[in-house]
């Protein structure tokens, strides 16, 4: 907001739809929002993704179709708050795989949001963090032709490759002993981008419906 400090410092000043989703909050506790998309109802639990956070987390799945999974992919230079001396986008990696491998979960699926593309891309094409200097196996990575030449194809290829390179690290640890029923299904997000959050929720709403006929063996 520093670029709209004049502006919001005014008497008359209203938030617009852009300023609220750029408003952060830190997540403390747990926090139940209802929502519907194309007359489906969603009934959402959001938790705190600190350390100190997760064992308030184990009362949220009891009954849960699925777990939504947020990773910010631009903090792939950044440490924790919390442990200065920890990779932030390392830190998601370990938290999702303790979730992935909970013997609790194995019946439930994960939708991955790929967090925050718009940040990720900023720092790519600026040069100045290179993803290699904090994932060594980035410089080896080879992009996959159907993520060359598929939905992606009309953007960087540099971008590209960095955010498949991430998305793929979350997918290997996925892919190891994976039951029928629990699967991962990543998307490429941006949270103040509401048309992009639409399209996820409908690939969301879809993929909750056939969770949802599996379960009662109608799939």
């Amino acid at each position: 907001f520093l670029d709209k400090v004049t502006e919001v410092g005014r008497d008359d000043y209203e938030p617009s739809e852009q300023d609220i989703l750029r408003c952060r909050v830190l997540t403390s506790g747990i926090f139940e929002t209802k929502f519907t998309v194309d007359k489906v109802n969603f009934h959402m639990f959001d938790v705190g993704g600190q350390r100190d956070e997760r064992r308030k987390w184990i009362q949220c799945f009891n009954d849960v179709t699925a777990i939504i999974f947020v990773a910010a992919c631009s903090s792939y230079n950044m440490v924790l708050r919390e442990d200065p001396s920890q990779n932030r986008l390392k830190e998601s990696l370990e938290l999702f795989q303790s979730i992935w491998t909970n013997r609790y979960l194995r019946s439930i699926s994960v939708i991955l949001f790929l967090n925050k593309q718009d940040l990720l891309t900023e720092k790519i094409l600026a040069g100045k963090f290179h993803l290699e200097d904090y994932f060594p196996a980035y410089a080896d990575y080879q992009l996959q032709p159907s993520d060359a030449n598929g939905s992606l194809h009309r953007e960087e290829p540099t971008v590209v490759r960095a955010k498949c390179f991430i998305r793929d690290q979350f997918l290997k640890i996925s892919s190891v002993d994976q039951p029928s029923q629990h699967n991962c299904y990543p998307h490429f997000t941006c949270a103040v981008d509401t048309e992009n959050i639409r399209r996820v929720f409908k690939d969301c709403r879809d993929i909750i419906q056939r969770m949802h006929l599996r379960k009662y063996e109608l799939i």
